[in-house]
């Protein structure tokens, strides 16, 4: 038992004894040493074991107090110091329960403003209770952005980890300028991977306008910088005049692949011609529309 207080006094064990059992008092571990009986008594008795040979004639003493008394006055003499540690626990268990800091580590850390707009897009950022994280999303997201080829995710205490790797020949390649429109046109498509895109499907846009903005809005409404990932379809108008020496059906296609190589990679939608003839011969005029996408940090 821990709470037992071990207590010596000169009396003889039977005298001892007898005077303890007519006061209730159940006893442990009696030694007899030299002119002193010792034995064991449970810490809510001592006082009475003490009133029952309050005669000076029997010299009684406590010889070792219990465990738990032990821990009790070893915690009242230290009371500061073992508030302080719990303090200090407490403190660590709730830090551990927050966000604090997020680092992005890795020789993609260049990507930093990218992947934390990203992180603010879930809802993750400095200073917030933690809750987890979409860690698949994330790393989806990472993933996409250019030469990314590792990303992992791990919090150690406050702190949140985004390791980014990219390939090394390729760092530090890539274009932190918002998407501007090269021609005017229409918007057929746009897609941001990541960074906000400005205008939307129909919208009538002209050269030198913003497509996708190089910031991300954040969770609470503020915009964060970060990479434009993306692209976007425009769906643009253009006349083209071809001479030829007469009208003929092959003058015609040729006047249709000048329309073509014009276009570049991008796919003529619909197409017109007139013919005027002059004194060289003949001069189509091909009037057309096609698709033109433009991209940015976008393979």
């Amino acid at each position: 038992m821990n709470n037992l207080t071990k207590i010596k006094i000169v009396c003889s064990p039977r005298q001892a004894i007898s005077k303890l059992s007519r006061g209730g008092v159940p006893v442990y571990g009696c030694e007899k040493q030299g002119a002193y009986f010792t034995f064991s008594v449970p810490d809510n008795l001592v006082k009475k074991v003490f009133a029952i040979f309050e005669s000076p004639c029997y010299n009684i003493t406590i010889e070792r107090k219990s465990p738990f008394l032990r821990f009790k006055k070893f915690c009242m003499r230290r009371a500061f110091l073992i508030v302080g540690i719990a303090f200090f626990a407490a403190c660590a268990c709730l830090s551990n329960a927050f966000i604090l800091r997020v680092e992005i580590t890795g020789n993609g850390a260049y990507l930093a403003p990218a992947v934390r707009a990203e992180l603010y897009s879930l809802g993750v950022h400095e200073n917030m209770l933690w809750r987890g994280i979409n860690k698949p999303a994330l790393i989806a997201r990472v993933l996409s952005l250019p030469n990314v080829v590792f990303c992992s995710v791990q919090k150690r205490g406050s702190v949140l980890y985004v390791d980014v790797q990219t390939e090394e020949e390729s760092a530090q390649t890539a274009d932190y300028s918002p998407l501007i429109s090269d021609r005017g046109g229409v918007v057929e498509n746009i897609v941001a991977i990541c960074g906000t895109p400005v205008v939307k499907s129909g919208d009538t846009v002209h050269s030198g306008d913003t497509l996708i903005a190089a910031y991300s809005v954040t969770a609470d409404g503020q915009n964060a910088p970060c990479l434009a990932v993306g692209y976007a379809t425009l769906s643009c108008t253009a006349s083209l005049s071809y001479a030829a020496d007469s009208e003929s059906e092959q003058n015609l296609q040729s006047a249709y692949a000048a329309a073509a190589l014009y276009a570049g990679d991008g796919a003529i939608t619909e197409r017109s011609f007139t013919v005027k003839t002059n004194a060289e011969g003949v001069v189509y005029t091909v009037d057309f529309t096609y698709l033109h996408t433009i991209s940015i940090n976008f393979d």
